[in-house]
């Protein structure tokens, strides 16, 4: 298969170019999907809710350890 981008022959079955890395076949990659902002949101608060729940636990690991070596 030949590259669009610098005519690099590439052997059938590749992905991406050899030469330069640009795709050769289309839909190869993960679809893109349109996010509306209510979607993205959503998603922004459970990743914030995930981070405030690893913060907790490392804390009171923390001073539980603390506690331990004094």
């Amino acid at each position: 298969m030949r590259c669009p981008k610098c005519a690099q022959e590439n052997p059938t079955g590749k992905i991406v170019c050899s030469r330069c890395g640009t795709r050769l076949r289309p839909g190869a990659g993960p679809a893109m999907v349109a996010v509306t902002p209510e979607r993205f949101m959503a998603w922004l608060r459970a990743d914030l809710v995930k981070l405030a729940v690893v913060l907790v636990i490392v804390t009171v690991m923390a001073v539980a350890l603390g506690t331990l070596v004094r």
